[in-house]
């Protein structure tokens, strides 16, 4: 018999399962009481992902021996697949106690106590399993997840230190290297730690991309001008070299967006290529879904907000799913997002399928996904990939398209998408009557006062301004400040940075272009509350380009400061003139960057214009349309309404205009 048992031996070597199970199947009867060949046939069976079937191999194994080591240790592991945690702990601590230098058992004990949240035992287990193979690349890979979710930045530098050295050619793990030290504003080693991956594997996913964005962090633009040339040639032979944000960061193209979100969701799995929805024509509520991991203080927080408290809840239920965990205590933000949903979910320690379970089993009518490509590890796109809803609408947090048949919608305005760019959309065109962005009128502020002294702006100079985050910079925009500076000498340009390096590289490059550095104002981040009292000391918003002023823009509209932007071709360099376009500002519209700095300089020289266009805004400031709420959820609900009405009359998704 021994024969047979090395037949089905060979057939597993080989991974043959099928053919190794046919062969069990036919000496069972004789083999019934025979330990090993029921672990045998055990192992099949898991491979197989038949889990009860193993159990019961493994089982009977260990009722003939109870001393089995290997049949407890495979028990735990098929019971932790069926997540039944409870049971496989108890398998596992029985062959722990057998042999307590068992690697696999402290491995799979780490695991279940990760998907557990029980991360500093997890940690503990993980770190038993290190200490027996310490390069063990599976384990260093799970001890540096837990890491992740804990939030253990320095820690996890020190141990890739370590893990390193056993493995000195391993990309993976240099590139989580450069990550920590990305997220821990070590952005030089970060760029020394990409170099390296790029000498060993000159196509390694996502480098390059990752050069640059940390590039941008610094406003450190070192042979930027080549590395935007590599992208946008990588791109298009379909590599995977940057994530689709940064490129809108970068790139004034629509097509090229398009490209590169193709490339970006390969890398998302498929998981149910079902789509059976227990969906009834006759509801009594249309079940709304709004996915983000930004249901905080947050730009898209700020601007959704009271669009949802906004909600008419006797017509729809609108349900908050949460990927985050960013948000602090005392989160006001935070309190009013969840308060404003229906029922509001954190799934962010869900898996994909998980969500995707939840969402089908509340019937969820349309899933309004609020990310898309943002929010880097944050982002659960893979849960669009596989249909969570049977309408799936992009809107507000990704300034383009998903590229995925799988998105029906995307929210927009006829600015901000003009019919020759539909071509670059995957998704059919909801377009709103005003702007696609969403705001709010009475917004909380701060009572604290400020005066120009306080930020240290000058009384009498004339005050240009740019709130963007800086990684929206290019060494372009510098150039037009730096001449709309020029023109107009008693002036200074206000900005906002906690970084130093940032300070000093942007005071460099313009003293490059002989404006002096006084002339540049930094301010610390603050509140939005406190943000909003202190930008009305600005007199003009610079935009930069091709990613305009978002968020933003709105903010300083509301404020009463207005806005010069130079409009491009794609939607993120043309989000500030839908909001001008709605606020009746469309004579701050540049079309050429000759065009940007004359209006700005004209303004800047001629104080009755710009007295002018503050009264306007603050005049037309209650009858924007861009601050009115009900009108903004109105229009909304009425695409929601029609989008699911085509699907119940089994019409494909058509463009929507409103």
């Amino acid at each position: 018999m021994s024969k047979e048992l090395n037949k089905i031996l060979n057939l597993i070597k080989v991974k043959n399962f099928q053919e190794a199970k046919k062969k069990c199947d036919e000496v069972k009867n004789d083999l019934s009481k025979n330990a090993d060949f029921l672990h045998i046939y055990g192992y099949i069976f898991f491979n197989l992902e038949d889990y009860d079937q193993a159990i019961e191999q493994w089982t009977m194994a260990v009722n003939i021996n109870p001393k089995f080591v290997s049949a407890l240790n495979n028990l735990g592991n098929a019971f932790s697949k069926l997540k039944k945690f409870d049971i496989a702990t108890g398998y596992l601590d029985r062959a722990l106690k057998l042999k307590p230098d068992l690697f696999e058992a402290y491995y799979t004990l780490s695991n279940i106590y990760f998907k557990k949240n029980m991360f500093e035992e997890s940690l503990a287990k993980i770190n038993q399993a290190l200490k027996l193979k310490p390069d063990n690349l599976p384990s260093i890979k799970a001890k540096l997840q837990l890491f992740i979710e804990m939030n253990k930045k320095e820690e996890s530098l020190k141990f890739l230190e370590k893990a390193i050295q056993y493995h000195p050619k391993n990309t993976e793990l240099y590139n989580e290297k450069a990550q920590v030290l990305s997220d821990l504003g070590m952005n030089r080693q970060s760029l020394d730690t990409y170099r390296t991956i790029l000498m060993m594997d000159p196509d390694f996913p996502f480098a390059l991309g990752n050069i640059v964005s940390d590039k941008l962090k610094n406003c450190d633009w070192d042979e930027i001008d080549k590395d935007l040339i590599d992208i946008k040639n990588k791109i298009n032979e379909k590599k995977a070299i940057a994530d689709p944000f940064l490129v809108s960061t970068l790139f004034d193209s629509s097509e090229l967006l398009n490209k590169v979100s193709k490339i970006w969701i390969r890398q998302f799995g498929v998981i149910n290529k079902k789509n059976d929805f227990q969906i009834d024509k006759n509801y009594s509520k249309i079940n709304i879904g709004y996915f983000s991991a930004d249901f905080r203080d947050h730009p898209v927080g700020h601007l959704i907000v009271k669009m949802l408290e906004t909600h008419n809840k006797n017509k729809f239920n609108i349900y908050g799913f949460y990927f985050g965990n960013k948000h602090k205590e005392n989160d006001k933000y935070h309190f009013r997002l969840k308060t404003a949903f229906t029922k509001f979910y954190d799934v962010s320690k869900l898996t994909d399928e998980e969500i995707l379970s939840l969402s089908k089993n509340l019937k969820i009518h349309i899933a309004v996904d609020l990310m898309t490509h943002t929010g880097g590890n944050e982002s659960r796109f893979g849960i669009f990939l596989n249909k969570c809803a049977p309408i799936q609408i992009n809107f507000l947090g990704y300034p383009g398209t998903s590229a995925s048949d799988k998105m029906d919608y995307i929210i927009a305005d006829k600015t901000v998408i003009p019919e020759k760019n539909k071509k670059f959309f995957t998704e059919k065109i909801i377009y709103l009557p005003n702007s696609y962005q969403p705001s709010e009128k009475n917004r909380p502020i701060s009572n604290k006062l400020f005066s120009k002294e306080d930020l240290n702006l000058p009384e009498k100079n004339f005050i240009f301004c740019c709130f963007n985050t800086n990684t929206k910079f290019l060494p372009n925009t510098i150039r037009l400040w730096s001449a709309i500076l020029k023109q107009v000498p008693k002036s200074v340009l206000w900005l906002i940075s906690d970084n130093i390096i940032v300070k000093k590289n942007l005071k460099k490059e313009f003293e490059k272009r002989d404006i002096d550095q006084e002339r540049i104002i930094f301010s610390s981040k603050t509140t939005i509350s406190e943000h909003l009292v202190r930008i009305k000391h600005a007199d003009l918003f610079l935009d930069t380009f091709p990613y305009n002023a978002h968020t933003s823009c709105s903010d300083s509209i509301w404020a009463g400061v207005p806005v010069v932007t130079l409009e491009g071709k794609s939607f993120q360099s043309r989000v500030a003139s839908s909001l001008l376009n709605t606020s009746r500002l469309n004579e701050l519209i540049a079309k050429s960057e000759e065009e940007y700095i004359e209006k700005a300089v004209e303004i800047a020289k001629n104080k009755n214009q710009l007295a002018s266009l503050k009264e306007k805004l603050v005049n037309f400031k209650d009858s924007n349309p861009l601050f009115d709420n009900i009108l903004f959820t109105n229009n909304i609900e009425r695409a929601y309404s029609i989008a699911l009405e085509k699907y119940f009359k089994r019409e494909n998704p058509e463009d929507i205009y409103l």
